[in-house]
């Protein structure tokens, strides 16, 4: 899968979350702390666009506040492991 595709379900899984962020407010260097999410909002988003790419990434292998676009890296990492 590719890494756009990848940052596209993330970002509609924070759109639909965080319901009050508009669109340009959504940039890699943005973490999800910052945005709004509380510790919920956060695992939703993350389980949501794991379920829907279909990966599985290690609780531990998540950085303690990640950027989007280091989510959407990690998720590709993952996506790309056979």
């Amino acid at each position: 899968m590719t890494h756009d595709k990848i940052w596209e379900v993330l970002c509609r899984h924070v759109r639909d979350v965080l319901s009050d962020l508009e669109d340009d407010e959504i940039r890699p260097g943005q973490n999800l702390r910052d945005l709004g999410a509380n510790s919920l909002d956060r695992m939703d988003i993350l389980v949501g666009a794991m379920d829907e790419l279909q990966v599985n990434v290690p609780t531990a292998a998540l950085p303690a506040t990640p950027t989007l676009g280091e989510l959407a890296d990690l998720l590709h990492a993952h996506c790309e492991q056979p």
